[in-house]
């Protein structure tokens, strides 16, 4: 039973069967069901006890970005909320016009060490660690490149001999408890002539603003990556809003 569970479902469009039968599931074993939804009018939404809308409008782009943004800030409020977090509330009062700002980051000048490149790991710890795994799907969606995202720490283990000239380091250091191990990591990559492209902190080698939040940050890092990201596909010719091979919305069960 899970009559003192938590369950809380995100998606863009709510209508994966599996998402539905995990909520009804849910539901059906006694936890409270919160749906994160940009489509409030779907199956997930009917399943669901109570819906937090993104309100992010419709996405038209396979590659959803808005979409994911806006359900991250919803989380983040809503744990705000429920933690009585006052830090983190002023934090996401602070995130519009940090998200602003952030269209104005240039990252582009990575992209043609990404377009050369065999792969590409994207890295960071904590709460950075979801953002980090975002933009490795986008880059392997829209630039059609392989790319994983993992922890910085994997970085000092297994993966670590995976790294070459060839696999640039995109890493995100955020201003918390794991920053000193992100710079000393930083620092020994660079030792090793890895291509490391640092954001954040005063290693960093890409455009950012100064530090705010670690539980929003990795929200605003985003911004810059999906621009560059979309700049390069257009240099490529690929169409960033319709890669192949795939649907806008993937139904798995």
């Amino acid at each position: 039973m899970l009559r003192h569970a938590l369950f809380i479902v995100i998606s863009q469009s709510g209508r994966s069967p599996d998402l539905v039968a995990a909520t009804r599931s849910a539901r059906a074993a006694g936890a409270r069901t919160i749906a994160i939804l940009n489509a409030t009018s779907s199956p997930v939404a009917d399943e669901a006890e109570f819906v937090v809308p993104i309100e992010a409008g419709q996405e038209h782009s396979v590659a959803a970005t808005k979409t994911v943004i806006g359900s991250m800030a919803a989380a983040a409020q809503l744990v705000a909320e429920l933690a009585g977090d006052h830090a983190l509330r002023s934090a996401i009062d602070r995130l519009p016009e940090r998200l602003h700002r952030a269209l104005a980051l240039d990252w582009s000048g990575i992209a043609d060490g990404l377009a050369k490149a065999s792969a590409v790991f994207v890295a960071a710890r904590g709460l950075g660690l979801g953002s980090a795994r975002e933009i490795a799907l986008k880059l392997s969606e829209i630039l059609r490149l392989p790319s994983i995202g993992l922890s910085a720490a994997e970085l000092q283990h297994g993966p670590r001999a995976a790294l070459s000239s060839r696999t640039p380091v995109i890493m995100m250091r955020l201003m918390d408890e794991t920053a000193a191990m992100v710079d000393a990591l930083a620092d020994e990559l660079r030792g090793q002539n890895i291509a490391l492209h640092l954001c954040g902190g005063p290693r960093g080698s890409l455009p950012w603003l100064a530090a705010d939040d670690p539980a929003t940050d990795p929200i605003t890092m985003l911004v810059p990556a999906y621009r560059m990201i979309e700049q390069t596909a257009r240099a490529c010719g690929f169409d960033p809003d319709r890669p192949p091979r795939l649907s806008k919305i993937t139904e798995t069960f």
